[in-house]
């Protein structure tokens, strides 16, 4: 609001003083030559008013065509691929929401970063777990959903795993002993037990990279180093009644029935029957070795568990519309579950999801204990499983 001065006449009384000569003297007064005479008059004159004028400001609003909300995504896979393959999530939040949808593939997970920082009402970001978590801590981005992966599970876990015969059973036993990992900079089976172990004050010996999860199952059940880690994925439950569940369920709750895994007919590694037959379904690092080494479950064990990090995240920027966001959130959960989905971002080339999630903030947790404890920079977090 603006005020503006209006001209207004108004009428005021003002004093008028003038000089009058007497029309005749009185014998007994002295005779002036003049006489003051003050009276009132009335006389227009104008000031100035104050009035207040409503000037309206528009601006182009969110989603429409000349200001399309934003698909921000690094180059997880080749551009051109990318960019067909996120069209259709755009054309289905278009329609959802009736706003204009665009696609920005950029350099780099940092620039997609930046760009929400830059504009927090116009985008969605396409992030990593670290990227997510940088992204929040920088400009207070907001976690919206989170790629379900092939296993069915919107996380990915790493498992510490020595030989039985070793005595090792707590972190404290892993003090100087030497470790193979498939990838140094992997934030679930290296960068979290790192962190675990720091946090706990105990001190590993060596550390040798390997060729992948089943070279370090081979190394640690050869007797090559004392513990090694890799992917952990929960056993299937009996009757698939229910999931396996974190922090209540044993790694290897499957030991209970007294019998080793085995490979079924089909291929899968199973104990005591499938699960459509009261048995489980093991599908841990050890599975992919089981073939060459039929007693690698009985010779190897699980010492530890990391925390569960969860996978790609999508995230709004600090100021994306609620209205609309809840709309998204929305479209993300039916169309990452649908054949479109699966033929597009979802696709095994690009993202490998089998749906998404809803995500939430305090999933993110545990990749921020590991950030803290061992003062990651952002080179380390970002891009990493």
């Amino acid at each position: 609001m603006l005020a503006i001065a209006a001209c207004q006449p108004q009428v005021v009384m003002v004093e008028v003083t003038r000089l009058v000569e007497p029309s005749a003297p009185s014998p007994a007064t002295p005779s002036p030559s003049t006489l003051e005479v003050t009276r009132l008059v009335p006389q227009e004159v104008t000031r100035l008013v104050p009035q207040e004028v409503i000037i309206t400001v528009t601006s182009v609003p969110v989603g429409a065509p000349t200001r399309p909300l934003q698909l921000l995504f690094s180059p997880v896979a080749d551009t051109a691929v990318l960019m067909q393959r996120a069209q259709p999530l755009a054309n289905a939040l278009a329609a959802a929401t009736g706003r204009h949808f665009t696609i920005g593939i950029v350099d780099d997970e940092q620039t997609v970063i930046d760009l929400m920082c830059a504009a927090p009402a116009d985008t969605l970001g396409f992030l990593s777990a670290g990227g997510y978590v940088l992204a929040h801590e920088q400009c207070g981005v907001i976690a919206a959903g989170v790629g379900v992966n092939a296993t069915g599970q919107p996380w990915q876990m790493g498992m510490i795993v020595a030989r039985a015969d070793s005595n090792i059973q707590t972190l404290a036993g892993l003090a100087g002993k030497t470790w193979a990992t498939p990838d140094e900079t992997s934030l679930p089976t290296t960068l979290y037990f790192q962190a675990l172990l720091a946090d706990a004050g105990v001190t590993p010996g060596n550390v040798t990279v390997v060729p992948g999860d089943s070279a370090a199952m081979l190394a640690v059940l050869n007797g090559e180093v004392d513990f090694a880690t890799a992917s952990f994925v929960p056993p299937v439950m009996p009757y698939e009644t229910r999931a396996w569940v974190y922090g209540e369920d044993d790694p290897e709750v499957w030991r209970t029935t007294g019998i080793l895994p085995g490979r079924s007919g089909i291929g899968f590694v199973i104990v005591n029957g499938g699960p459509e037959n009261g048995g489980y379904r093991v599908r841990d690092a050890r599975s992919g070795i089981l073939d060459t080494n039929r007693l690698v479950f009985r010779d190897t064990e699980i010492v530890a568990l990391s925390a569960p990090m969860p996978n790609e995240t999508i995230a709004f920027g600090a100021e994306f519309p609620v209205s609309v966001a809840h709309q998204v959130t929305a479209v993300l959960a039916t169309w990452g579950a649908s054949e479109a989905c699966r033929a597009s971002l979802c696709a095994s080339d690009v993202y490998g999801w089998s749906a998404i999630a809803p995500a939430a903030d305090a999933e993110y947790e545990p990749l921020r204990f590991m950030a803290d404890t061992l003062d990651l920079s952002a080179e380390d977090l970002l891009g990493n499983d």
